[in-house]
This record gives structure tokens, C-alpha cells and sequence, in this order.
């Protein structure tokens, strides 16, 4: 694969290799690329070689290194709308060709102790809502955390398969429930050992956190929404 007799550098042949092995589906989206001890033992070249040859591909825009994790192939950003009407992750991943899934990690009655849940939902001391908090993912990679609170009369949502089914087209196809946009804040956050661990990235890095609510065509709050993530695989367009 590599001529080292060739007057073409050897760095250039191993990008234009791993560009080859790129073409071929040696390399998955979502799977780590070998370490440059890996590559340079099948390559056969220096680790040096391997090293400017991946740097190479990361200023080219085909690799990204992620720090703490290795290096990955780059993939276009999702694009997130906020001009549109309220979409769910759902529509939003197939709006980007992109496979939905979820994990719930909590679904139950719940008494809420976030001021702006109780506030929102207008709920008096020690009143119950339903909590449903899932890790959201895209292609199999954990993108966001979304913690939603309904409304306790919302308490049949708890015998849906949320990790199979999108909790906005159950609310319209089955409940026949019209969904608005309510208020929405955007806030800069560092990702602590939490949420660093559910979304396999290094702490502290930076993540965009949206809070807000979204209402039935009536005006009626339908439910309260906290979302950390969006990371460096999202463009957020606001007008």
C-alpha cells in the first residue's frame, strides 16, 4: 500500500490511504479510527509519518480529533431551526437524515423541586407531575438530555414505549393534541461528570442548554423542557 520508493511523501500516501479506507467503509462514522501506533504498524511507516498524515486530514476537514477519545471521521453538523415550529428530536434527526433513538433514564410521578417547573406548570407545594427524562441519540451517538415535565393529567405517557415511539406524534396521532412553541432561553453550560458520562465527553466541555416550555393549541401549557447538549454536531439557526 505504501511505497517508500516513491517521490510522493510518504505522509500524503497514508492520507491518501486512509482517504481510500474512508471510501471502502473500513472506517465507521461513529467508530474510532485506529491510534497512530495501530496505523503505523499497519501502514508501515513512523508514527511521525501517521501523526502529520492525520493532521493532514483534520486541517482538510476529514477527521476531527476529539480530545480524550481519539480521532474520528468528521461528519456535517445537524441543523437546528428555531424559526420552525416546535419540532421534536424526532423530526428534527429526520429532517437531517438521521436515525432517532432514546433511552429513558426516569419516568414516573414525580414531585417536581425545579422552581421553574413549579412555576411554569403552575403547580402549588408537594403537587405531582410527570417526569420523563431521556438521552437522546442520533446514529447511535448520545447527543442531548432532555428532561420533560407534563401536567399530572399527561400520566397515560408513562405506558408509551418512549424508547421506540416519538413522544410528539404520540400527542398528535393518538391524543389529537395541536403543539406550539412556548418561551425558550439559551444558556452556555460546561458539562459536569453527569452529563459528561451519558454523553461519553470529557467534563467541562462546552455545551449549549435550552430551557422552555411548549403549549397545545389552546395556550395550555402542555409541558416544561430542559435540554443540555448540542455540542460541536449542531448548527442552531435563530433567524
Amino acid at each position: 500500500m505504501i511505497d517508500h520508493n516513491s517521490m510522493t511523501p510518504l505522509y500524503q500516501q497514508v492520507s491518501n490511504q486512509i482517504l481510500s479506507d474512508v471510501a471502502s467503509g473500513e472506517f465507521s462514522v461513529n467508530k474510532r479510527l485506529p491510534t497512530e501506533k495501530e496505523m503505523s504498524e499497519q501502514y508501515g511507516v513512523s508514527r511521525i509519518t501517521v501523526r502529520r498524515a492525520v493532521s493532514d486530514l483534520v486541517v482538510r476537514g476529514v477527521l476531527v480529533r476529539r480530545q480524550g477519545k481519539g480521532t474520528f471521521l468528521k461528519t456535517e453538523p445537524m441543523r437546528k431551526d428555531l424559526k420552525l415550529e416546535a419540532r421534536s428530536f424526532t423530526e428534527l434527526c429526520q429532517a437531517n437524515g438521521k436515525t432517532p433513538g432514546s433511552k429513558v433514564l426516569e419516568a414516573g410521578v414525580v414531585v417536581p423541586s425545579d422552581p421553574d417547573v413549579i412555576r411554569e406548570l403552575g403547580l402549588t407545594p408537594g403537587e405531582k407531575a410527570v417526569r420523563i427524562l431521556r438521552l437522546r441519540y442520533a446514529d447511535d451517538k448520545p447527543l442531548i438530555i432532555e428532561d420533560n415535565h407534563f401536567p399530572l393529567k399527561y400520566a397515560c405517557l408513562l405506558g408509551v414505549d418512549l424508547e421506540k415511539r416519538s413522544l410528539y406524534q404520540y400527542l398528535r396521532k393518538e391524543m389529537q393534541i395541536e403543539i406550539s412553541a412556548g418561551s425558550l432561553t439559551l444558556r452556555i453550560v460546561r458539562a459536569d461528570a453527569k452529563s459528561a458520562k451519558l454523553l461519553g465527553i470529557p467534563r467541562n466541555t462546552p455545551l449549549l442548554h435550552m430551557w422552555g416550555t411548549t403549549l397545545c393549541g389552546t395556550g395550555e401549557i402542555l409541558h416544561t423542557c430542559r435540554q443540555v447538549g448540542y455540542g460541536e454536531d449542531f448548527d442552531i439557526i435563530i433567524r
